[in-house]
């Protein structure tokens, strides 16, 4: 049914979602760039992007997949709500989640080449450079992620996770503020 298909692809969305602000909650430590700037005088990507984060934002994402997984892999494995296997959940929601990251990390280093300093705004880029990153590396498993994102409703569901992006991003960076664990509510 084409209107499931919006539910559907947000549950699936979810370890792509959660990826950043586990980041930041897991974050610190050693900066993945190692306090390297490039030949402009930029960082590549800055202090906020760490080594603990990627694998702390990731791990989450795996996490909450295989969570959601587990429900339907004894109760109702053929449902269209299912993330497949556990293993498959997992893996796939590690890329998803891994995707994300590495979306946000291309944002930061577009945003040091634009000589924005950390925690600037970026319209456009701060909110969609993770659901871009995410969509780009889960197409590795295609089997999973072509069914529930790029083919037939699902891409209605698509639509709704583009349509629905900044509103959230803007929520969870606002709780992030709240709790001091980010310097900016944007």
């Amino acid at each position: 049914m084409a209107l499931e298909a919006i539910p559907q692809a947000l549950w699936f969305f979810l370890p792509a979602f959660v990826a950043n602000p586990f980041a930041v909650v897991t974050g610190g430590g050693a900066p993945i760039d190692g306090g390297r700037s490039l030949s402009d005088g930029q960082r590549m990507f800055g202090d906020g992007k760490t080594w603990r984060g990627l694998v702390g934002g990731t791990a989450s994402g795996a996490f909450v997949g295989l969570v959601l997984s587990l429900p339907f892999d004894v109760l109702a494995p053929s449902s269209s709500w299912s993330f497949g296997s556990p293993a498959v959940a997992f893996v796939a929601s590690a890329v998803l989640a891994l995707g994300a990251l590495l979306g946000d990390l291309a944002g930061a280093f577009v945003k040091r080449r634009m000589h924005l300093p950390r925690g600037a705004k970026a319209s456009g880029l701060d909110q969609y450079d993770f659901v871009v990153g995410a969509l780009l590396l889960s197409l590795l498993v295609p089997s999973w992620s072509v069914p529930r994102f790029f083919s037939g409703d699902a891409l209605l569901g698509l639509l709704a996770i583009i349509v629905i992006t900044p509103a959230l991003h803007r929520a969870v960076n606002l709780v992030g503020y709240r709790m001091g664990k980010k310097h900016e509510p944007w």
